[in-house]
């Protein structure tokens, strides 16, 4: 009964878990290869080979200085003799946005802390730099 629940676990927990795509990349200026692996967001929603193909490419070129990344075809059996980088999805918005571009919204807690700041400040000062 044992062995059965242990079982259940396992296959429990690894349906939860997203399988990755694997990408092998050659990339110039500086040379380099990359064995790319695109985390998939859910095992609801899978990406395609095309967009992972692109995340990894557009990802690795940006991270590592490259003029161009592209696809290398390995054949049958073979193995992609690059180093291992992982591509999650926040790392494609990345390299695809606007550098001065900044998502990052100002909170109410740090509103309120700038406030009771210049508020001290405000009294401190006696009314005059208010």
């Amino acid at each position: 009964m044992r062995h059965i629940a242990t079982v259940a676990v396992a296959v429990i927990g690894a349906a939860g878990i997203a399988h990755a795509a694997e990408v092998c990349l050659s990339c110039q200026e500086p040379a380099a290869t990359y064995l790319c692996t695109v985390e998939q967001p859910s095992e609801k929603y899978a990406l395609g080979s095309t967009l992972e193909q692109e995340m990894c490419g557009k990802v690795l070129a940006k991270s590592g200085g490259h003029k161009k990344c592209q696809l290398v075809q390995v054949p049958e059996g073979g193995t992609c003799e690059g180093a291992r980088r992982t591509v999650t999805l926040t790392d494609y918005q990345r390299a695809i946005g606007n550098a001065a571009e900044s998502t990052y919204e100002e909170g109410a807690l740090e509103v309120a802390r700038r406030n009771v700041h210049n508020t001290w400040l405000c009294v401190l000062s006696m009314f005059k730099d208010c």
